[in-house]
């Protein structure tokens, strides 16, 4: 009497654990009618257990999704009982990504009986996966736009390098081997003075991000100017551990300044030839008309200075002009540089 007290108790446990799981359970006959599902089941294709039971498991199926769930189910053999398949399932509009679990039960001569399906919600598990794929593609082509276009490098709170990009290896013309466990000190240009530099560690080990612009060497000596942000980096415990510097290469806009610089100079050049090598001739020429102006020289060798004063300067004037003349051209280039 008590082992069959026993036996029940048993044998509602395990009912229990077929209704209450979370689990989506079915079985059906071997043409795939229903003749139990459990509540989670019931829930999931939001229908009760009696429009469930009795109805055909495909029979919601398109014409396609028939023929392959046939075939899927023609791998079953006693020897080989459990299959597996991961497909969205649900009702249209709600569908979740299923793995399901089907066991065929066979008689004593081996032939099918039954199926009992398992099915299990892995939706969660499959969209953060893909997730995580399209992030991992998303990264991908950042990391990829950025070798293209931003010089990249990770120091250590050192300054010394654990990380450099492609674009900085082009750059810099330096390998990543011959990069990494060096300080920035390898491309050093020795253009910015000592108190650059201090200024510049003084901000990024306060944790306050510095940006400037920095002429560097590369390996093969050419010089290259850089727009650079260099970004303090925090362990857990909020303590710097790693910079950041992301740079973009300004080498061309630094060259056109520098020409600017030129230009401008070569005006101000300019500016001084004319108030000083024109001026002088001009007035020297202007004193000596008002006096051939006011009264003819009596003295003809007095007159015959003043010419040979006044063709003296116009030589003066014309020598200048050609001076001016080959000036401008030679700044022509400047010139049109500017305008652009």
């Amino acid at each position: 009497m008590l082992s069959g007290v026993v036996n029940d108790n048993i044998i509602n446990r395990r009912y229990r654990l077929l209704t209450d799981t979370e689990d989506l359970i079915a079985i059906s006959t071997p043409d795939r009618v229903r003749k139990y599902v459990n509540r989670a089941y019931s829930v999931f294709f939001n229908k009760s257990e009696s429009d469930l039971v009795g109805t055909s498991f495909i029979d919601d199926f398109p014409l396609e999704k028939k023929k392959f769930y046939g075939e899927f189910i023609s791998q079953m053999t006693p020897a080989n009982p459990t299959i597996f398949t991961l497909q969205k399932s649900g009702n249209p509009g709600n569908e979740k990504w299923i793995h399901w679990k089907e066991n065929g039960i066979y008689d004593d001569d081996g032939n099918l009986a039954e199926i009992l399906t398992v099915g299990r919600n892995v939706d969660d598990i499959i969209n953060a996966r893909q997730q995580k794929e399209e992030a991992v593609t998303l990264l991908k082509a950042y990391r990829e736009a950025i070798d293209t276009n931003v010089i990249c490098s990770i120091t250590d709170e050192k300054g010394i390098i654990r990380y450099a990009n492609k674009r900085f290896c082009e750059v810099s013309k330096y390998s990543a081997e011959e990069l990494i466990g060096r300080s920035h000190n390898i491309i050093n240009s020795g253009f910015h003075p000592r108190e650059f530099f201090v200024e510049m560690w003084q901000t990024i080990l306060s944790g306050t991000m510095w940006q400037g612009e920095i002429r560097n060497k590369a390996k093969d000596d050419s010089i290259y100017w850089v727009k650079t942000v260099i970004i303090p980096i925090n362990n857990p415990n909020k303590q710097i551990n790693s910079f950041l510097s992301l740079r973009i290469l300004i080498t061309k806009n630094k060259e056109q300044e520098e020409e600017r610089s030129r230009y401008l100079k070569s005006l101000e050049n300019m500016l001084f030839m004319v108030s000083h090598e024109l001026r002088q001739p001009i007035t020297k020429c202007m004193g000596l008309l008002n006096i051939l102006e006011e009264s003819k020289p009596d003295d003809i060798d007095e007159y015959n200075e003043m010419v040979r004063h006044l063709m003296q300067s116009a030589n003066e004037l014309d020598n200048y002009s050609r001076k001016m003349n080959d000036y401008l051209q030679e700044n022509k280039d400047f010139s049109n540089r500017i305008k652009q």
